[in-house]
């Protein structure tokens, strides 16, 4: 019983934190497609990702996900790798990578987030920070807060974040 909680957790935890790596490399992208148009202030955003978790129960692994951003960002798609690092059998953090895509460009980010599981439910948050992108988002830096849950060990989370970014 004990390595089917493990394995559960393990899952809901990599879902959970490729869902807000998505999410805040999305906020990123749309906070620097804003700001282009814009000046050169910081901007921030809002973006949802719905994920799915292709092994959710694996140390390392591998989600992809539908962001939904306001304009002039939009709706893209994102890919995460992350490794899951438990701290005991109900809590522990998730670290990786995101690429976000979008008809206009890419946006790429690193994450951190902790978790808590209980039961079938995985609560995560954490922070973000992009990277780079290309395109419209070429030079693309900023900062991200990540929020959000899974309700089925993992295998699909919802995710918001808040960014600030800035574009060269």
């Amino acid at each position: 019983m004990s390595s089917t909680l493990t394995r559960t957790r393990g899952m809901l935890l990599c879902g959970l934190l490729a869902a807000l790596v998505t999410v805040a490399v999305a906020s990123v992208a749309h906070a620097a497609s804003s700001h282009r148009a814009t000046s050169a202030a910081t901007r921030t955003s809002v973006c949802t990702l719905k994920t799915f978790d292709l092994t959710p129960t694996a140390i390392r692994g591998e989600d992809f996900g539908v962001l939904n951003c306001a304009r002039p960002f939009g709706r893209g798609v994102q890919h995460n790798t992350s490794v899951l690092s438990p701290t005991s059998a109900t809590t522990g953090t998730l670290k990786g990578s995101s690429t976000l895509f979008f008809a206009r460009g890419t946006v790429r980010a690193r994450f951190a987030l902790n978790y808590t599981i209980s039961g079938s439910t995985i609560r995560f948050a954490g922070a973000a920070k992009v990277t780079g992108g290309t395109g419209t988002f070429k030079g693309v830096t900023g900062t991200g807060t990540l929020a959000g849950s899974s309700t089925d060990a993992g295998a699909h989370s919802l995710i918001t974040e808040r960014v600030k970014l800035k574009l060269p």
